[in-house]
Order: C-alpha cells, then structure tokens, then sequence
C-alpha cells in the first residue's frame, strides 16, 4: 500500500506546486498605455454615422465598414496605376489608436510593396474624428485593427 501512496502524494505536489495562478479572463484589461481594444469596451469610438445603428456589435461592424469604404474612396487612383495589375494580392495590414478626443494616433500600416504602404498611411491619418470612447464610465483609448486586400483596395477583381 505504501508503494502507491507515496508516488501519488508526490504526484499531487508537483501538480499542486506548479499549478498556475487563476485570473479573471471575463474583465478586458486596459493596457499599460492606456489603450483597449475597440471590440470589448463597453462603448467603442464609432465613426460618423454609426453611433445609433444598434447593437454594440451592428455599431463595430457598422465602424470597421465605413474605415475600409473611407481608405477605399480617398486612395489615389494614380498609385493604383503604378502598381502591377499582375502583381499578386498583397495583404495590407493598418493598426492605429483612437484617442480620447476622437482623433487618430500611432497609424502603423505593415505590407511588402512601399508605394501602398506609404498612401494607405497617408489616408488612415486624414481619418475624421470618431466619437469618444469609454469603458466602465472612462474615456480610454480605443486600439483599431484592420485587414485590406489590394485587389479590393485597388478595385480590381480577379
């Protein structure tokens, strides 16, 4: 009997021993830069327009929309032309941060061609003011990410 017990009370520390802390997952944590994800504030910057469409989630879809429709229409359409129509899909990759005022700061665009890169992040900065974010009755900065394809920002199909 003895030979089982010590193996299992052994097992039964170790576990015990590097078992990992429990944290609360269900409350967002704002980020040490004061920064939180736009998609779990209680209420995210909305762009023009979005403030009364509905739900939290018909507002942030209603959001996303407009910021692809806005890089989409102000992309100049002479660097669409400087760039091969035989070149493959590249992804564009834009981040940036809505302030408590509404405005737009840290713009980061990542892609592999400098031409889209350089216009797209001229675009996201001449984004207009969004609406003041808040989250538990304070206004935070609200982190926006989002995901472009260059057939569709180019208007091209394939």
């Amino acid at each position: 009997m003895k030979k089982f017990i010590i193996p299992i009370l052994f097992c039964f520390t170790v576990h015990c021993g590097f078992a990992q802390k429990a944290t609360n997952m269900s409350t967002p944590k704002v980020a040490p830069n004061g920064t939180m994800n736009f998609s779990v504030m209680d209420n995210a910057p909305q762009f023009k327009g979005c403030e009364n469409t509905g739900s939290k989630r018909e507002k942030n879809k209603c959001t996303s929309q407009k910021i692809e429709n806005f890089i989409q229409e102000a992309f100049n359409k002479n660097v669409a032309s400087t760039i091969p129509s035989n070149s493959e899909n590249i992804s564009v990759y834009i981040r940036f941060i809505v302030n408590t005022n509404g405005g737009i700061e840290n713009v980061g665009v990542r892609t592999n061609n400098p031409v889209l890169l350089k216009e797209v992040e001229r675009i996201v900065k001449t984004l207009p003011n969004f609406s003041r974010g808040t989250h538990q009755g304070m206004n935070i900065n609200a982190s926006y990410a989002v995901t472009l394809e260059s057939n569709k920002l180019l208007n091209r199909t394939r």
